[in-house]
């Protein structure tokens, strides 16, 4: 797993830093910060998504697990709305070895299916289950930096980040801006463009708030004009260092979990 910068800001966890000498860092030092500004341990998110696309609009209830270990970062959804869909899973092993693939793995309780994934088979569940963890991310390793200045974005006083993928063909687009909230680090606006400097997809940060010493994106907007979609997200509850088990992030006990939430209904 090497850094990535993402929209929910669920995946990667370390240190929020001040904005104190941040004048004199490069792009991609800013990037850094923005990567690494939490501390937290486990975290369990209570997430309202609605996925429109096509004039239909789709809601959708989920719960967010996720612990870190020194090896990687484990991330458990489980969709608890609509109905029908309550109990379906979605379980991920995201190591930090550079070049280990992460594993995935799903349950689908109406079916009693359960599978592991690659990487395409779970990027087709994530986006027909309207989600994805990983809305869209980028690879530091992957790209050149610079400082573009400095904007205002929906009032906040932000700097202006260009990246330049070193593979133009990349799926994560070729060049891609990142607006930085200079106080939070947090990413205010993203924008991804192909090579002939078309506009793919956009994220905008509607709402944040503190927890401790550190800062979690609570609503936001993702569009994807490839796809003429949009998805709205809002976290409605946040739980830190409760200390989750590490039994809630094996792949053994998807079953049971579904099973557990679809009994709620």
């Amino acid at each position: 797993m090497n850094a990535r910068l993402t929209a929910l800001g669920i995946i990667m966890v370390l240190t929020l830093s001040g904005a104190a000498g941040a004048q004199s860092l490069s792009g991609r030092q800013i990037l850094e910060k923005t990567i690494h500004r939490k501390n937290f341990r486990d975290a369990e998110l209570k997430v309202n998504i609605q996925k429109t696309r096509a004039g239909v609009t789709k809601n959708i209830g989920l719960t967010l697990y996720q612990k870190n270990y020194p090896e990687m970062v484990t991330t458990l959804a489980v969709i608890t709305e609509p109905e029908p869909a309550a109990g379906i899973s979605f379980l991920t092993w995201d190591y930090a070895a550079k070049g280990k693939p992460d594993q995935k793995w799903y349950y689908l309780p109406a079916i009693n299916q359960y599978k592991e994934l690659n990487d395409e088979q779970g990027k087709k569940y994530e986006d027909q289950f309207g989600f994805s963890m990983k809305i869209f991310a980028i690879d530091l390793e992957q790209a050149d930096y610079k400082i573009l200045g400095e904007e205002k974005v929906a009032g906040k006083n932000c700097w202006k980040v260009e990246s330049l993928m070193k593979d133009p063909n990349s799926p994560d687009g070729a060049r891609i801006l990142t607006w930085v909230n200079q106080e939070t680090f947090g990413p205010q606006k993203i924008q991804i463009y192909d090579q002939s400097g078309k506009l793919l997809r956009e994220f905008n940060l509607l709402d944040e708030k503190k927890y401790g010493d550190s800062w979690q994106e609570t609503a936001g907007t993702y569009q994807d004009f490839t796809k003429g979609q949009t998805v709205k997200f809002s976290i409605t509850d946040t739980k830190f260092n409760t200390g989750l088990s590490d039994e809630l992030f094996l792949s053994t006990k998807l079953k049971a979990r579904a099973e557990a939430v679809s009994k709620q209904k």
